[in-house]
């Protein structure tokens, strides 16, 4: 079970997802920025003919990347389109778009643009699929189709018929905004980060902690119980920063050493002084173990994406390894974001995948030495003449 502390300190309103004692999630208010499920009418800027795609203008100067089928015919210049953000942008790339809109709830995700039902994969009783789809009938709105999230199983058809017709009723009110805006426009600004959190743990969530139950957004379907200070009381400001740090240190006295490069996310699981096993093949799966969970963990919280690369402390036991990619692919589950562990490379590393989505928290930035710009060698004074001529 989970519990969402939500504080509001001044004008800032934070939250974060504490479990089994653990912060697994943070988020803090951030106007402005572009974020995952925005829902924009843009303007076409330019087409790239070469990739079949177009860079599409957005509110306050910002553009997006659009990337169309190879069957549908590329918008001219200037041609308004209503789109959604998929992507947030990264470093110094652009946010990514899509026409696919997705409007998600409590529930489940309304479909506009697509037809039929689908269940989320982590339903995987039959008789619970089979139960769903036969009262999906009477759920899906007039046009389109939905997608019935985990949380569909422990709540009543008329609660799942109240969200499909808000959900449906929220589209309408898109559309006919789209029709009569000025583009470029904001014409749905998407879940808001609480309202996200709470439908993330709602198959799990046992209580609210806040100062401010009037700041949020829906009505809960947990408890809700008040707190002059969530964060204080749970330690989240420390754990946080302990948790940002470039190494992460765990329980076992082991620890995670986690390396962002442009192209990939590489962590190694450094053993350090820990130990508890009565030999290295057993120590090694021991720390392993849990650096599966803290790693799973870590990627949710740092808002890690991508292609990730784990080098984790070497066994020469093949059902050890095995065993390590059914652990980190249980530690996975718990993450509402769609992740993937493939498998060891041909060096013994870790291939995992994580659907990009917005930073939750980002790292603590590291200063290089201004001597050595962090490489551990400072320029002789020849090579500094040879780069200033």
């Amino acid at each position: 079970m989970s519990i969402l502390l939500v504080e509001k300190d001044g004008e800032a309103l934070s939250a974060a997802v504490m479990n089994r004692g653990r912060l697994y999630a943070y988020r803090s208010e951030s106007d402005g920025a572009l974020r995952e499920s925005q829902v924009f009418s843009g303007v076409v800027d330019r087409a790239m003919g070469s990739i079949h795609a177009v860079f599409v203008r957005l509110p306050g100067k910002e553009t997006g990347f659009l990337q169309l089928p190879a069957d549908k015919k590329l918008p001219a210049s200037g041609q308004r389109l209503t789109v959604q953000i998929r992507r947030p942008p990264f470093q110094n790339k652009k946010a990514l778009l899509t026409q696919d809109i997705a409007l998600a709830g409590a529930f489940m995700v309304y479909l506009p643009e697509s037809g039929g039902v689908r269940l989320s994969s982590k339903i995987t009783d039959d008789n619970d699929r089979a139960r769903l789809r036969a009262a999906a009938g009477a759920l899906t709105p007039p046009e389109g189709g939905i997608i019935l999230r985990s949380a569909a199983l422990s709540v009543s058809s008329s609660a799942l018929k109240e969200e499909a017709d808000l959900l449906y009723a929220r589209w309408l009110s898109i559309r006919r905004q789209a029709e009569v805006c000025a583009a470029p426009a904001l014409l749905w600004n998407g879940n808001g980060f609480l309202e996200k959190m709470a439908q993330d743990e709602a198959a799990r969530l046992e209580y609210i902690l806040t100062n401010a139950p009037e700041c949020l957004p829906f009505s809960p379907a947990c408890p809700v119980k008040t707190c002059e200070h969530p964060f204080l009381l749970h330690n989240v400001r420390r754990r946080l920063e302990k948790s940002l740090r470039r190494t992460v240190q765990m329980k076992s006295g082991a620890a995670l050493v986690i390396d962002p490069c442009e192209a990939m996310t590489v962590i190694d699981v450094n053993s350090g002084m820990a130990g508890g096993g009565s030999s290295a093949e057993e120590t090694a799966e021991k720390i392993n173990g849990e650096a599966a969970w803290e790693i799973a963990r870590l990627l949710r919280l740092r808002g890690i994406g991508g292609m990730i690369l784990v080098d984790f402390i070497d066994m020469k036991s093949e059902s050890a390894k095995t065993q390590l990619l059914r652990t980190m692919q249980e530690a996975l589950r718990e993450d509402p974001v769609q992740s993937t562990v493939h498998d060891f490379t041909a060096l013994g590393l870790m291939e995992i995948t994580r659907r990009r989505v917005e930073n939750t928290a980002a790292p603590l930035p590291d200063i290089p030495c201004p001597h050595c710009g962090g490489t551990g060698a400072a320029l002789s004074d020849l090579e500094e003449d040879a780069y200033d001529a």
